[in-house]
């Protein structure tokens, strides 16, 4: 279930919401200060974190180092 971010036409709020599946439209989500349900979608940075082992004393077998 993804998140999204929203900014409401009417009192300009920035929220998030938890999008189902069969919810798809901005058309349906509510402002959760003025009520309004009408809010443009934003476009959001994907952000992933995790561990590299490359420079950590392992061994590579290609040129990006995966093998």
């Amino acid at each position: 279930m993804p998140i999204y971010e929203y900014k409401c036409k009417k009192c300009d709020h920035v929220f998030e919401e938890f999008v189902f599946s069969s919810n798809t439209g901005s058309e349906d989500i509510i402002c959760p200060v003025c009520g309004e349900k009408n809010a443009d979608k934003l476009m959001s940075a994907f952000s992933a974190s995790g561990t590299s082992s490359i420079g950590s004393g392992a061994s590579s077998c290609g040129p990006s180092g995966f093998g």
